[in-house]
C-alpha cells in the first residue's frame, strides 16, 4: 500500500454507513476499537482476495458471491485492524476476543449526528486497482490531534511558562455544567415554585457543555457526558481542555 492516501473525506454516520453497505465491510467494538471503526474493500479488492486465498484468477473470483467474498475478506480485515490498532491509542489489538461486531456497537454507533473520517488506499496497478477503506470516528481522531499539540508545546514550553502553567492548574475556579437551556417568559418563571416539575424533551446526557468563569466572562471549555463515579454523579470529559483555557486561567 502506499504512503499517500487516494482520499480522505468526512461523512456522517448515515452516510458512512450507507457507503459501506455497498462495499464488504467489517465493523469494530468500540470496547476495544475506540478510534477504528471499520475496515472495507470494493468489489476488485473482495475479488482479489478470493483468488489469492483459493489460488483461482481474478476474473473466475469475480463470480463468487457476496457472502462468500466476506468469509474470505473476514481474516485479513482483523489482521490488518491488529496491524493499525497496535499504534493507536486505547485499542487492544492483542485481545484473544473477536473485535468484529455490529455497526452499533462500534464507536459513535454509526448515528446520524457521528462523524466519520474515511481513509482510502488504492492496492495494486491501475489496471487491477481495488480500495482499502480505513473508518476512523472523528471525535477520537481530534481528541489525538489535541494530544499530540499539548504534547508539543510540553516539551517546547521554557521553564517559566510551565511554571505558570502549574500554577493555573492549581487555582481555583467556578466551573459549571450545562445540562440544557430553556427559555421562559417572566410571567412562568413568577409562577415557580418548589416542587414544579420542568419537562427537558430533548436532553441528552451524553452532550452536556462545560463552562467557566474567567476575566473574560463564561466560556465553554469542552464537551462532557454525565455518568457514575465510586457511586457517585460525575463528568467525563469528551475532549481534553485546550491550552488557550489554561492560559485564560492563568490571569485570574
Amino acid at each position: 500500500m502506499p504512503q499517500a492516501p487516494l482520499m480522505r473525506r468526512v461523512y456522517s454516520g448515515s452516510a458512512a454507513l450507507e457507503a459501506l453497505e455497498q462495499r464488504t465491510a467489517f465493523y469494530f467494538n468500540s470496547r476495544v476499537s475506540p478510534g477504528l471503526c471499520a475496515i472495507a474493500t470494493d468489489g476488485p479488492g473482495a475479488a482479489r482476495i478470493v483468488a489469492k486465498r483459493l489460488s483461482q484468477d481474478i476474473e473466475g473470483a469475480r463470480e463468487a458471491s457476496a457472502l462468500f467474498m466476506k468469509l474470505m475478506f473476514e481474516a485479513p480485515a482483523v489482521t490488518l485492524w491488529r496491524s493499525a490498532a497496535g499504534s493507536l491509542e486505547g485499542h487492544v489489538s492483542d485481545t484473544t476476543a473477536s473485535p468484529l461486531s455490529e455497526p452499533a456497537q462500534a464507536s459513535g454507533h454509526f448515528e446520524t449526528d457521528s462523524r466519520y473520517l474515511v481513509v482510502s488506499y488504492a492496492v495494486m496497478p491501475e489496471a487491477l486497482q481495488s480500495q482499502i477503506w480505513l473508518v476512523f470516528d472523528l471525535d477520537y481522531l481530534m481528541g489525538c490531534a489535541h494530544e499530540a499539540e499539548r504534547r508539543a508545546a510540553e516539551h517546547k514550553r521554557p521553564v517559566a511558562s510551565r511554571v505558570l502553567r502549574e500554577s493555573a492548574l492549581a487555582s481555583s475556579i467556578r466551573v459549571e455544567a450545562v445540562l440544557d437551556k430553556i427559555s421562559m417568559t417572566i410571567g412562568e418563571c413568577s409562577r415557580l415554585k418548589v416542587g414544579d416539575l420542568i419537562p427537558l424533551p430533548d436532553t441528552d446526557p451524553g452532550s452536556i457543555r462545560l463552562n467557566a468563569e474567567t476575566v473574560n466572562g463564561q466560556i465553554e471549555i469542552g464537551q462532557c457526558e454525565m455518568g457514575v463515579w465510586k457511586r457517585q454523579r460525575a463528568l467525563k470529559l469528551k475532549q481534553p481542555v485546550l491550552e488557550p483555557f489554561t492560559q485564560e486561567v492563568a490571569k485570574m
